[in-house]
């Protein structure tokens, strides 16, 4: 399989400076850091052009404590400028598509919602979206890559954000120096687990296969090949290869090791690492705020250890960004608030309040922990954006949750990849 890893996209976004973003910029308040002051750099339009203003516009964010909070901000931001109320629903991403589909059509739903680029093709096949109200020039101002992951047939549909992948976080209290390999990693955290006092040394979402594709992908396996275009071959499923049955019995002996618990989720993770209960685990910048909030000057973030196989893990890069619900009675207006919330200054500030990693070359950031999410991007495969992506999280989600309980990784993937085909051949 071909692999366009989104090296160009990440290692270029973000400027690392040795200090803060210029004071003329950024207002102070009580309670928030480096607060954006009111200024729109993306004025794409002729005002004699502009559609007539709607009195509010909905979006659902992430229902993310310090994600909900700085986009709160920034679309109060919005309203000051242009008048124009904004009513922030605090939604958690991982649903938003479901109920979308359903309040959209119904009417009830939200001008904006934000969503990661991978579920672009199933939300634009049920004609969910509109494509962006927005000049070549504003666009421009994001990496191309970024854009490029919410474009499908030659339309735009996403405005982005942040960009992401996962890495290695540690508490420096518990763990000096972290292992070069995984296989030492897993002999480290066997020395360190005792399960009964909910001490470990090592978690990540195993029953997750978002947080499992790194090992897969490591070991050799892909979802779907690619052509010399990237062009994607649905036809082409990696997911029962070799490749990915070594990295599921790897996965299964962690649970048979108790190195992992059977019945592990991201609550349970991230409360124990929180907790200092936890040596290392994988996640992504999304938990950087709460881990750094927590742990203070003992978090530590670098790249994932090298795997079993000699080769480097291989995350999954992803986009986020804000869609434009194709019935929304202000596409035009919805289509500039999305500006609003993703101009370099609203992304440096999201960055402060949040550690997502902006999506524009332009928006500065002055966190040491971005070099590693940066460093381990040049490993990390772009998750697909077509439409055939929606129909592989179930299986193999399920696919893990079989293996924890003791079935056999080659039969319980072959099982999956038949029902990812015909999940597939249902769409035709």
């Amino acid at each position: 399989m071909k692999r366009y890893a989104l090296t160009v996209l990440l290692s270029s976004v973000v400027v690392l400076t040795a200090c803060g973003p210029d004071n003329e910029e950024f207002t102070q308040n009580e309670g928030a850091t480096n607060t954006p002051v009111n200024e729109n750099t993306d004025d794409t339009s002729d005002s004699a052009d502009e559609p007539e203003m709607p009195e509010s516009l909905e979006i659902w964010a992430n229902d993310d404590e310090y994600q909900f909070a700085a986009i709160e901000e920034l679309a109060s931001q919005f309203t000051e400028e242009t008048g124009i109320d904004v009513v922030v629903t605090p939604y958690l991403m991982a649903d938003q598509d479901e109920a979308f589909a359903l309040d959209g059509p119904s009417g009830i739903g939200p001008d904006l919602i934000f969503q990661p680029h991978d579920r672009l093709g199933e939300l634009t096949s049920q004609n969910l979206l509109a494509p962006l109200e927005v000049s070549e020039d504003a666009l421009s101002e994001y990496t191309e890559e970024a854009v490029q992951s919410f474009t499908l047939d030659g339309e735009v549909y996403g405005v982005p954000l942040v960009i992401e992948n996962t890495a290695l976080y540690y508490n420096r209290d518990l763990v000096e120096e972290v292992p070069e390999t995984m296989e030492e990693v897993y002999a480290l955290a066997e020395e360190m687990t005792d399960a009964a006092n909910d001490d470990y040394g090592f978690l990540f979402e195993a029953l997750n296969f978002y947080h499992v594709f790194p090992w897969i992908g490591g070991h050799g396996g892909y979802v779907f090949s690619q052509d010399a275009d990237g062009n994607y071959d649905t036809d082409d499923i990696g997911l029962a290869s070799e490749g990915a049955v070594t990295a599921y019995e790897e996965v299964q002996s962690l649970f048979d090791r108790g190195i992992i618990p059977r019945t592990v989720d991201e609550d349970v993770i991230n409360g124990l690492f929180t907790d200092g209960k936890v040596g290392m685990v994988v996640s992504g910048p999304w938990a950087l705020a709460n881990f750094s909030d927590a742990l203070g000057d003992s978090l530590g973030v670098t790249t994932i250890p090298t795997l079993s196989s000699g080769e480097e893990p291989t995350p999954f890069a992803g986009v986020k960004g804000w869609l434009v619900s194709n019935y929304s009675d202000s596409t035009y207006w919805a289509s500039q608030l999305a500006l609003h919330l993703t101009t370099a200054d609203a992304q440096s500030y999201y960055y402060d309040e949040t550690g997502e990693i902006p999506a524009r070359p332009d928006a500065e950031v002055t966190s040491e922990f971005a070099e590693a999410f940066l460093e381990q991007s040049q490993t990390a495969i772009p998750m697909p954006n077509i439409p055939e992506m929606g129909q592989v999280w179930a299986p193999m989600e399920d696919s893990l949750q079989y293996i924890a309980d003791g079935e056999e990784p080659a039969e319980v993937l072959e099982e999956a990849v038949e029902e990812i085909r015909d999940y597939i051949m249902m769409m035709e």
